[in-house]
């Protein structure tokens, strides 16, 4: 159920970014934001418009989006317009917006219910030298959304608040006047979500995750209305770009299952969230530092407690015509983890293995081409039986992992000249090095994780495939060759 919740938030868009290339008056700034919604192919209209003594009173507002076979409505009920002495215009919302929205994708109706509820919600909007500028604050501001008639998904609501919202919107940028940019700031944002059970021996699950002292910048344009119906992401004009930071975040998850309750908290010292939607990808990062997790689950006997300095999960996606080239990318960066002793107690009670932190990165980049496009129509991609995309280049940027007294390193370089073959081979270079796996083999021999025979075996591997470089050093270069061969430091493999 992609599409709709795609077309959802191009609804929810169209409704806070306006853009601006003319004079300053109540209907010009309304025109402007059906010009934008154009843009994405949806349209924003009122079923009555009233303009009168400097103020213009849209009843029934409402976004129709349409992306490929999926259409969204959502309404917002009555909007005012209200043109001020000092030449500004205040945007005027009830202080409680009752909406739903209906997406219809292949037949079967989704329906959406979102109230939002604002707390001395202010919006002026001013305009100096052809830059509009919408001033935005808010002692409260919380939009709460539940859904219902998602197949194989169970009923639920979602509560976003922000408190002490300050925010300054800037439209009109650019030469062509269709640029924006954007900064915020919030003493606080909550997100709540409420699942409810799916069946007689479940029990509802809740989450919880609250960040404190937001700041968000955001940047990015519109292009021009597309001449031939949206289908996909590739077909919308528009480039944006954005990061939110917070100064601490506290994450409570609670459920409980047939075996029993189980529950996650956890909080972290900072950390950011970024998003971009480009030409040919949207790529998005989650990252924080300073975290500490307690789990606590039904069938283990002592919780789950572990440390963290870094958690970053970064992925680049692309979209785009089918079988044309487009780059990605993946990286997962876990450092410094630090498990409690009453864990590590569980499988080394004598305490063999070095306790230091342990780290596992991997950084990877490179193209690939596309054979289905994985924004557009996600019920061909869920129906086929491999990947959305055959990889032609493969770059290893940085690999590392640390664990137990041991370092593994890495990088390479790989090409797929045949990336359709039903197992593609890579021509490319991958370069190993590992510290202290020897002295890691064997404590795990006298742990009894491995038997001595099994652990002399593999140490006359590592040294038929690697070079002692130092103590306890090997290092290899393995090399893929045109035709399937394999090699490692020079010595055939295949």
């Amino acid at each position: 159920m992609l599409k709709p919740a795609i077309a959802g938030a191009c609804a929810l868009l169209l409704t806070t970014a306006p853009a601006a290339w003319a004079e300053i008056d109540a209907p010009t700034i309304w025109s402007d934001w059906q010009e934008v919604s154009s843009s994405f192919g949806a349209s924003l209209s009122a079923a009555s418009e009233d303009y009168s003594n400097g103020t213009l009173t849209l009843t029934d507002v409402s976004v129709e989006t349409t992306m490929g076979d999926v259409t969204s409505t959502t309404s917002y009920g009555t909007i005012a317009m209200v043109e001020r002495d000092d030449g500004t215009i205040s945007i005027e919302l009830p202080e409680v917006i009752e909406s739903t929205g209906t997406t219809v994708d292949e037949g079967v109706d989704v329906e959406q219910k979102m109230t939002i509820t604002s707390d001395n919600l202010s919006t002026i909007v001013r305009e100096e030298d052809g830059v509009r500028t919408y001033d935005i604050s808010a002692d409260a501001y919380t939009m709460t959304m539940t859904q219902e008639g998602v197949e194989d998904a169970p009923p639920t609501e979602v509560t976003m608040r922000l408190a002490d919202l300050v925010s300054e919107y800037n439209s009109g940028l650019g030469d062509d006047g269709r640029g924006f940019d954007q900064t915020a700031t919030a003493t606080e944002f909550e997100m709540a979500i409420a699942v409810e059970a799916q069946g007689e021996d479940q029990e509802p699950v809740t989450i919880t995750y609250v960040m404190k002292d937001i700041t968000s910048e955001a940047e990015g344009s519109y292009g021009e209305m597309p001449e031939s119906p949206i289908e996909t992401l590739s077909d919308i004009n528009a480039t944006y770009s954005g990061v939110i930071r917070h100064d601490g975040s506290v994450l409570t998850v609670a459920g409980a299952n047939p075996q029993g309750d189980f529950s996650v908290d956890g909080t972290s010292e900072n950390g950011l969230i970024e998003f971009s939607l480009g030409e040919d990808s949207i790529a998005y990062t989650l990252s924080s530092t300073g975290g500490n997790v307690v789990a606590a689950v039904p069938t283990f006997p002592v919780p789950i407690n572990f440390s963290m300095e870094e958690l970053t999960t970064a992925f680049t996606i692309p979209f785009g015509e089918i079988g044309s080239e487009k780059p990605f990318g993946m990286k997962l960066a876990y450092r410094d983890i630090e498990i409690d002793d009453a864990l590590w107690a569980l499988f080394d009670p004598t305490g063999q293995l070095p306790r230091d932190p342990a780290t596992l990165v991997v950084d990877l980049t490179g193209s690939a081409n596309l054979t289905a496009d994985i924004f557009g129509d996600p019920e061909a991609v869920a129906a086929m039986e491999g990947p959305p995309m055959e990889v032609t280049e493969l770059v290893i940027d940085e690999l590392l992992l640390k664990l137990a007294g041991a370092t593994l390193t890495g990088s390479g370089d790989l090409d797929f000249p045949n990336p359709s073959a039903e197992v593609p081979e890579p021509v490319g270079t991958v370069d190993l090095a590992l510290d202290g796996g020897f002295a890691l083999v064997d404590k795990l021999v006298a742990l009894g994780f491995i038997p001595a025979e099994q652990a002399a075996f593999v140490k006359g591997m590592a040294g038929a495939v690697a070079t002692k470089t130092g103590d306890d050093r090997l290092e290899s270069t393995i090399e893929f060759t045109p035709g399937g061969g394999i090699t490692a430091n020079g010595t055939p493999l295949r």
